[in-house]
């Protein structure tokens, strides 16, 4: 069965994405992280973010193990902020805790930015989705769902290039 987003008719949903899921649509160039990543860029869906999972993000695509030199970072952001809301979460501007567990950012944001969906692999999440205030999916479902959604795409941002 199929879950139903609760969005203003042919508006794009509001998604908070996982990290894991961001970079998976960056980094790979095929399957259903591809798929998104061509979603949120047709304007199909608003992925949305904040300051705890864009610094996230920021550290998990400069670890030296992925091996990319800060002008590839830059590249790679550059194809996903650009068509990300930013949420002002006040608890993020305090940074999380240790004691945290990984996934309230998330949940934060999502709660913060009304979203439509949490898109996520972690199992502690989405055995949570009845009792949250959004659907909690899969990659595949959320994709599975979007594609089933009559959606009016938002015009694809304008970027500005700064001399140097």
């Amino acid at each position: 069965m199929p879950i139903e987003l609760r969005t203003r008719k042919g508006r794009p949903p509001r998604v908070v994405l996982d990290n894991n899921i961001v970079l998976a649509a960056l980094m790979f160039g095929g399957g259903r992280a591809a798929d998104l990543r061509l979603s949120w860029q047709q304007g199909r869906c608003r992925p949305m973010v904040c300051k705890v999972t864009l610094l996230d993000l920021v550290e998990r695509l400069a670890h030296p193990r992925l091996g990319f030199s800060h002008a590839e970072q830059q590249s790679l952001l550059g194809e996903y902020l650009p068509y990300a809301l930013k949420v002002r979460v006040a608890t993020a501007d305090r940074g999380g805790t240790h004691a945290d567990p990984d996934g309230l950012p998330l949940v934060r944001l999502a709660m913060a930015g009304k979203a439509h969906a949490l898109v996520t692999a972690d199992h502690e999440l989405l055995a949570l989705s009845e009792h949250f205030i959004c659907p909690i999916m899969t990659l595949d479902g959320f994709v599975d769902t979007l594609a089933q959604l009559p959606i009016t795409p938002l015009p694809k941002p304008i970027r500005i290039a700064l001399a140097a």
